[in-house]
């Protein structure tokens, strides 16, 4: 004889909410999309200062580890959060028809650069400081140029990218 799971129906009480309806004005696509996570900005003005979030957050934590115990965890954190933001970059300023080739090739040498992490937590310094001084200069450099020449594009554009 098969066993049969019989549960007692729930009291109006203790009955869960009913789901939120979805908006009839957005495509069922975009209403899974945008109840996963946040969407991604689409006009340049708001890239760039999401962007210039990421650019402090990561000069914080190079603070942090130059003046602190450069661990290991922290490094590759650190590896992981400017591979991130230097592959965003590269996007957003491709699409905006802003992005040359020489700056290109400084975010390879500064991967290449953040690839490279020593073990030895004595080298960690120097490696650290090579990467802050890299950081610097690109930012208020080859950054601060590229991000100039979106923000005077003619038109805004927009982008499918999420």
């Amino acid at each position: 004889m098969p066993l049969a799971l019989t549960l007692p129906a729930p009291s109006p009480a203790t009955a869960p909410p009913a789901p939120a309806a979805r908006p009839a004005a957005l495509p069922h696509g975009l209403w899974r999309w945008r109840s996963r996570s946040r969407p991604w900005p689409r006009l340049w003005s708001q890239r760039s200062q999401l962007l210039e979030r990421q650019h402090s957050r990561i000069e914080a934590l190079l603070e942090q580890l130059i003046d602190g115990e450069a661990r290991t965890s922290l490094c590759q954190q650190l590896v992981r959060a400017l591979g991130l933001h230097l592959r965003l970059e590269e996007r957003w300023l491709a699409e905006a028809g802003c992005l040359c080739p020489g700056h290109r090739l400084s975010h390879r040498q500064a991967a290449e650069l953040a690839a490279r992490l020593p073990a030895d937590s004595a080298e960690r310094l120097s490696w650290l400081l090579d990467l802050q001084q890299w950081f610097h200069l690109h930012r208020y450099g080859a950054d601060a140029i590229a991000y100039a020449r979106a923000a005077s594009a003619p038109t805004p554009f927009m982008s499918a990218s999420r």
